[in-house]
């Protein structure tokens, strides 16, 4: 049986590992002073950003349509095609996709939609697992299940160096985001399980300090025998190596993958940002 991965832009997933894994994006819309960004891999994110970190207005995002979904369901050349979305609590991406499922059904396509309850690096973790499965001799019926209950252990948490994007965007009151700033507290951030952001620990002091903090975490929750680690950060190769290989001396894990974010990921972390998302 013929399958196909499609994901949304909220999976931080490079133009590399898209072709390695037969991966196909649709991107979401990020608009910032008027101007409209695709993310996909034409985006000029050094434009972006720039952007980004001098509007004072509130960036806006905007996710694929059924109809942009419908088409590329339908042009897939899959038996079954398996979608992963932005978490439904994030996002209308999860809620658009179905409505495609539906549609392209009525044509006798076959597409299930996963709702990863995350973000950024999350996503990509899923997406990585679905690529595995695909290459075993398994029918969907299987894979959903397996996939869902991969789903359901998934975690990510994240440290961010600024919170000006958040409060742009509303998930963070302003007095409260430029208290954190002057007393030099970043936050441990992470999913509750359910696909909304929830704060875990506060560290003060420094980037170092708080990723450190974020090595400690993520080995007290990975429960099973640790496999692969998915680490984004937002034009922070530095924080994502050094989290990294404090990773190796508490919790190694089997696989690293370390990578930019993508627009949508960026709007949010800023730059500065490092997430961690692995099966716990």
């Amino acid at each position: 049986m013929k399958y196909q991965l499609i994901v949304d832009s909220g999976c931080d997933l490079t133009p590399e590992l898209a072709q390695k894994h037969n991966v196909l994006s649709v991107p979401l819309k990020i608009s910032i002073d008027g101007k409209e960004y695709v993310d996909d891999e034409n985006i000029n994110m050094s434009e972006y950003l720039d952007a980004l970190a001098k509007t004072k207005s509130l960036p806006k995002s905007s996710c694929p349509s059924p109809g942009e979904y419908a088409d590329a369901f339908m042009a897939a050349d899959a038996d079954w095609v398996f979608a992963v979305t932005l978490s439904s609590k994030l996002s209308g991406s999860y809620n658009s996709a179905l409505q495609a499922a539906q549609i392209v059904a009525q044509e006798g396509k076959k597409v299930h939609v996963f709702d990863s309850k995350s973000a950024s690096a999350a996503p990509l973790l899923i997406a990585l697992k679905i690529s595995e499965l695909f290459q075993k001799d398994l029918g969907p019926e299987e894979i959903i299940r397996l996939v869902e209950e991969y789903i359901d252990r998934t975690q990510i948490y994240f440290v961010l160096e600024s919170t000006d994007n958040l409060v742009k965007n509303g998930r963070m009151n302003a007095f409260l985001g430029k208290a954190l700033a002057a007393l030099n507290i970043r936050l441990v951030l992470g999913s509750d399980g359910e696909g909304e952001i929830k704060l875990f620990s506060k560290v003060r002091g420094s980037s170092k300090v708080a990723l450190e903090n974020l090595a400690r975490t993520i080995t007290d929750d990975c429960k099973r025998e640790p496999g692969r680690l998915v680490i984004s950060h937002c034009q922070n190769e530095a924080g994502a190596n050094l989290l990294s290989k404090a990773l190796e001396e508490l919790c190694p894990f089997e696989e690293k993958v370390i990578l930019p974010t993508r627009a949508l990921s960026s709007m949010y972390a800023d730059v500065g940002g490092v997430m961690a998302a692995f099966n716990k």
